[in-house]
């Protein structure tokens, strides 16, 4: 049996399923008598929902995806799900002025949510973007005297800022942190730490298609989240399944494959419906025949002293999709390499098996900084290129 995070009615995910039906969305059986007997739903149905919705009340067109395929495309109300997000989640209040170090443009949702919540909220925003650690130490007088006190970023980005702040020796008040778009590593975490010890950590959990599903507080464990009311999660390996009911947000959903595996959690606020991302459904890579999961190599590579992050560097066979015919870990910190290497191969057998009929294919090299998307400033976990 399919485990579930959420409660709704039958009857209103079949009205929900059924007011979709007529606006471009999935068929619904006669028989339906139950979640299972609905149709799946992905980009497609979304795209064409959310564009018939658009006339006469106006939307903003943000993509997910496009760094290695088709970029999938949604149309977002201006309003961003706001009002139903602050009923639950407040980071911000009207004394608040938020830098908002998320990149703008190229369709990516975030900059633009956090500037439509700081509005809603009535606060003051610095819309600024990214700051590589060099160049913060000359704003920091201005963000003083403007009174930054909360921080808005992919943990990337803040870790950059955090060591811009640290790198000039002069502290910046920060009392909030907001983070989402990826997970914390440990060197990122200590880095904001470090440099803002007295703030709070705020996250929130969605996509661009679906906008925030799960919220987390200062009072939640760091990478644990909740599942904001009127919506359900079927968990599954392909990734979970999202319905929703209920006005004010983004874009309806039944059944929608989310992109991510995700899990039932406890979290020590105690508040229900909590969960935890366990990382990309489609994360498995077959190196010469050896299936293995980016995040447990990543994972694995992480416990070895001296790994501060990690990064595969996939060679791409020519002949599959997701296949490789090289993998290199691309680390930052003081191990050495081939420590790095011999830790991965003794950690995982089959790539012991792979190293040893094809000596060369498994290596590790200590970079000054890993790749990031140049469009979301996000460290993805593996990076592909041709032969």
């Amino acid at each position: 049996m399919t485990a579930v995070i959420g409660d709704l009615a039958w009857q209103d995910v079949l009205a929900r399923a059924r007011e979709l039906q007529s606006r471009g969305g999935a068929q619904v059986p006669a028989d339906a008598s139950g979640p299972a007997d609905l149709a799946v739903t992905g980009p497609k149905e979304i795209l064409e929902v959310t564009r018939q919705a658009a006339p006469g009340r106006g939307a903003v067109v943000m993509s997910s995806g496009g760094t290695t395929g088709k970029p999938k495309l949604t149309y977002v109300p201006y309003h961003q799900a706001c009002g139903r997000l602050l009923e639950q989640w407040r980071p911000l209040t009207q004394d608040s002025v938020m830098l908002n170090l998320f990149n703008p443009g190229r369709l990516w949702a975030s900059h633009y949510y956090m500037q439509t919540l700081a509005e809603q909220v009535g606060c003051t925003v610095v819309p600024s973007g990214p700051f590589a650690p060099e160049d913060v130490g000359g704003w920091l007088p201005m963000f003083r005297e403007i009174g930054v006190d909360t921080l808005a970023g992919t943990p990337t980005a803040l870790a950059d800022f955090a060591e811009g702040v640290l790198l000039a020796g002069e502290p910046l008040p920060v009392r909030g942190i907001i983070w989402m778009a990826e997970p914390w590593t440990d060197a990122k975490h200590s880095s904001v730490v470090k440099a803002f010890p007295d703030a709070g950590f705020w996250a929130n959990y969605g996509s661009v298609e679906t906008y925030i599903i799960g919220t987390n507080t200062p009072a939640c464990d760091l990478q644990t989240l909740h599942l904001m009311p009127d919506q359900m999660l079927e968990l599954e390996e392909a990734g979970a399944l999202l319905t929703r009911i209920g006005d004010g947000w983004t874009m309806p959903a039944v059944r929608y494959r989310l992109g991510d595996r995700l899990a039932a959690a406890e979290c020590r606020c105690g508040r229900p419906d909590a969960l935890r991302v366990l990382g990309r459904a489609d994360d498995a890579v077959s190196l010469r025949s050896a299936l293995f999961s980016v995040g447990e190599v990543l994972a694995r590579a992480r416990t070895l002293p001296g790994v501060d992050e990690a990064q595969l560097v996939l060679t791409r066979a020519t002949d599959e999709l997701r296949a490789a015919t090289a993998l290199t870990l691309e680390f930052t910190g003081g191990a050495e390499p081939e420590d790095v290497r011999q830790h991965l191969t003794a950690e995982f057998y089959h790539l012991a098996a792979v190293h040893t009929r094809y000596p060369g294919s498994i290596t590790a090299r200590r970079v000054g900084r890993l790749s990031r998307v140049e469009r979301t400033n996000k460290v993805p976990p593996a990076v592909w290129r041709d032969a």
